[in-house]
């Protein structure tokens, strides 16, 4: 039936991941075990342990934001590309489930009063800082920016409006077709889905879509032909002969 041999490691780490003054080392230390992880069938594996230990709304840690915050960032300097996709793990999703951790047994590695509970105040202050770091790479790494948009519906206000000005700007609209074109896409994408199934529960205002197509306009192929055969397809209309407000189909 085969056997995991890195389950105990893993389960001591993430003892050892509960006391504040152990946290950073720990997440290096399976940062260090995930980038040698030949991968296979077992759930117990050192990204899902980093995952689970620093998730915003169920954290298996007594380590405070501060020091979350140093910990991913110090991952993000040891293991860049695996940093990445830790802080796209944390960013809220429509759903998420969590297992937990393996607590201390023999030794109070957890402090008194520290609890896995938090306020709704604080799981968004540290999905904020997610998200400002995500921000942060993608800005310096612009082909990251696509994946960032998939996120957009649930970031944060200020990590919102920041994802907004950075796609808009003039650093974003002066790249290369090639390398604006996906962005342009994912964006209409994006905002289609969200007027298309306005009514459900998980859709953005229309005043949010307005702004994403506001930005998604200055990010538009150049090439006429092309730009319109995506939009359509993208906006799935019928295809007919005529005039359809401002724009020709065919």
């Amino acid at each position: 039936m085969g056997r995991n041999y890195m389950t105990g490691l893993l389960w001591a780490l993430e003892t050892l991941a509960w006391h504040p003054d152990y946290l950073t080392a720990v997440i290096v230390l399976l940062g260090d075990l995930a980038a040698v992880d030949p991968g296979g069938n077992w759930t117990n594996r050192p990204t899902n342990s980093i995952v689970e230990i620093l998730l915003p709304w169920h954290p298996q840690t007594c380590a405070d934001v501060s020091k979350r915050k140093a910990a991913v960032n110090t991952l993000l300097h040891e293991h860049p590309a695996l940093g990445w996709k830790l802080l796209l793990s944390l960013l809220p999703k429509t759903h998420a489930i969590a297992s937990g951790t393996r607590k201390p047994t023999w030794r109070a590695l957890i402090p008194a009063g520290c609890t896995e509970k938090v306020t709704n105040r604080e799981h968004w202050e540290q999905v904020n800082i997610y998200a400002q770091l995500a921000i942060d790479v993608a800005e310096s790494d612009r082909s990251k920016l696509t994946q960032l948009i998939d996120h957009l519906p649930n970031l944060s206000g200020a990590a919102h409006t920041r994802m907004l000005e950075l796609l808009a700007s003039d650093k974003t609209t002066g790249l290369p077709e090639q390398e604006r074109r996906p962005l342009w896409e994912a964006l209409v994408h994006l905002a289609t889905n969200h007027r298309k199934f306005a009514d459900a529960d998980w859709a953005m205002s229309q005043e949010a879509v307005a702004k994403i197509e506001g930005v998604a306009s200055k990010l538009i192929p150049k090439s006429p032909p092309l730009a319109l055969t995506e939009l359509l397809n993208s906006l799935d209309l019928p295809l007919q002969s005529g005039r359809s407000g401002s724009l020709w189909v065919w």
